[in-house]
């Protein structure tokens, strides 16, 4: 469960490093707001994704 919580999160992080140049092209946020959001988002997409990759599968073990 865990693990599907991160790779949700990892990939709405990773959207929106792609939505905010997007809003900014379309002039909806200005160049700061632009830099913020986008950093925010690509360190949360690397943190998120790297604790996605190295969780364990959740394995059924034979009894």
């Amino acid at each position: 469960m865990e693990r599907k919580i991160m790779a949700i999160l990892a990939i709405v992080s990773l959207s929106l490093c792609l939505v905010f140049p997007i809003v900014h092209f379309l002039g909806k946020i200005n160049a700061a707001g632009y830099k913020s959001g986008f950093l925010l988002a690509s360190a949360a997409w690397f943190i998120f994704a790297t604790l996605w990759i190295i969780r364990p599968k959740n394995r059924i073990k034979d009894k």
